[in-house]
């Protein structure tokens, strides 16, 4: 459903009404997040000079628009349409430049976080940082209903920064975000696989009535910024064009449940959570949908 949701423009920190207001939603949506010109333009530019040099490696000449905010990935459907293994090469190199993982462990993101969080001492997750492209009528990747708690588990008190690189409209697909199912802690899940694919939230469907759900369309340099037990899942890419977004992971090193295990990281780092909650994991071979 769509609904008009509150923004907000951050100042030099987080204020008590907004702090209160994601600490109730498990959400908050900035305006302006990010600068245009001095953070979004230069990681934008990198995409575009990125694919330049990876049309030249593999020796095709495909038709380019130059360089704009709107049409940064120029040629990319089309070489989306060539050669499919070369975009997943992209979306390798696009995680490698430094304007943009200088941008994920900005200052601001620390102060927000230790706002938001209530916390003195935040961490940045190192391989909890990434730049997403999920393409036109492409399903096979997008995130399933889930909580970031559950691929991270460095702690179950942290924060998703979530903000696109092209304006995302309904068409181009928000993601989805269930109100207040933050507050219903870790939810039991299915585990298929160690993947995060293969990680299913235990009666999804219930889920998904049970909480309000709101789909924000987010402007470029907005940034929405969700709590990691928060349930959200991607919405499919209904347009002509990738949607773009980049992430980036913190969470708080005073809150016990990180303590209890030594914030060991998640599933980049080699761990999964049924060694961490084997109480809330089910087996799908034992039965389970």
């Amino acid at each position: 459903m769509t609904k008009a949701l509150p923004q907000f423009v951050l100042k030099n920190e987080p204020t008590a009404e907004e702090t209160a207001f994601f600490q109730e939603y498990g959400y908050i949506y900035y305006k302006g997040f990010f600068d245009l010109q001095t953070e979004i333009e230069p990681v934008q530019h990198g995409i575009h000079d990125l694919l330049s040099r990876l049309l030249s490696i593999k020796g095709y000449s495909l038709e380019r628009q130059g360089f704009s905010l709107g049409e940064f990935d120029s040629g990319l459907q089309e070489l989306l349409k060539k050669d499919r293994a070369a975009v997943g090469q992209l979306y390798d190199m696009c995680k490698a430049l430094p304007c943009y993982i200088a941008l994920a462990a900005h200052k601001k993101h620390e102060i927000v976080s230790r706002a938001l969080l209530g916390s003195s001492l935040v961490g940045f997750a190192p391989r909890g940082y990434g730049i997403r492209m999920d393409h036109p009528n492409e399903e096979k990747f997008l995130t399933q209903l889930h909580q970031d708690y559950i691929s991270q588990l460095c702690s179950q008190h942290g924060v998703v920064f979530w903000s696109p690189l092209r304006h995302t409209d309904q068409p181009l697909g928000p993601v989805k975000i269930f109100l207040k199912s933050h507050k219903d802690g870790v939810f039991p899940i299915i585990k298929h696989e160690h993947s995060s694919k293969g990680l299913q939230i235990q009666n999804e469907d219930a889920l998904r009535n049970r909480f309000e759900c709101i789909t924000p369309e987010v402007g470029v340099g907005d940034c929405v910024i969700i709590h990691y037990l928060t349930l959200h899942e991607s919405s499919p890419n209904l347009t002509q064009k990738t949607r773009w977004a980049m992430l980036s992971r913190y969470f708080d090193f005073n809150h016990p449940s990180g303590a209890a295990y030594g914030w060991k990281g998640g599933i980049q780092e080699g761990n999964f959570f049924d060694q961490v909650h084997p109480e809330l994991t089910v087996l799908a071979d034992a039965g389970s949908p």
